[in-house]
């Protein structure tokens, strides 16, 4: 009976890696989920499925895969129209507070970061911020994401980047000031 149950759950897992998904997201089981949904881009190709891999993949501390997958995602050529789609369904989304696309970048440059990629992370971050600086961003999340680890110098060199930084928008340019005021205090311990 056991040994019909692991054939049957073999089967399943590589007919329909997606209904895997599905069922392991159902039991909380994220680690296992977060495989599935990557077997799911593989086999479709589609962008969504791949900014599902992505965030799953992150979300579950395989940074690895969400780095890889993440430079896919950010590298695709429908990327900003998957993003203006992604801002419509994601209005008012807690983790996604300004735009799909600064999420996305934040998300991926700190899996590089956790990776060991920190120069790559930089780069990452502050080429979803371009010449913005929403109240939440790819910078902010990244910067975040250090200050998680304890990591002082990363974060100095944050800030090293963001003194070059200029923004016209009045309310971004607030934005920026207050977060290097906070992020010199945090470097300053």
């Amino acid at each position: 009976m056991v040994a019909f149950a692991l054939i049957l759950f073999g089967v399943v897992s590589l007919a329909s890696p997606a209904a895997m998904m599905s069922f392991t997201d159902s039991l909380d089981m994220n680690g296992v989920s977060a495989y599935y949904s990557v077997a799911v881009y593989d086999r479709t190709g589609e962008i969504s499925d791949l900014a599902v891999a992505v965030e799953k993949s992150y979300y579950a501390g395989h940074y690895a895969d969400a780095a890889a997958y993440g430079e896919k995602l950010l590298d695709d050529s429908s990327f900003s129209e998957y993003c203006a789609e992604r801002d419509e369904d994601t209005q008012g989304n807690a983790a996604i507070r300004s735009s799909y696309a600064q999420y996305a970048g934040g998300i991926v440059s700190s899996a590089q970061y956790y990776n060991g990629e920190k120069d790559k992370s930089l780069n990452t971050a502050f080429d979803a911020l371009g010449q913005t600086f929403p109240e939440t961003n790819a910078v902010s999340l990244l910067a975040s994401a250090a200050i998680d680890k304890g990591d002082v110098e990363f974060c100095k060199s944050i800030l090293a980047r963001l003194e070059g930084l200029s923004v016209e928008n009045v309310q971004e340019q607030k934005n920026l000031q207050n977060f290097i005021m906070k992020l010199q205090i945090y470097c300053a311990q």
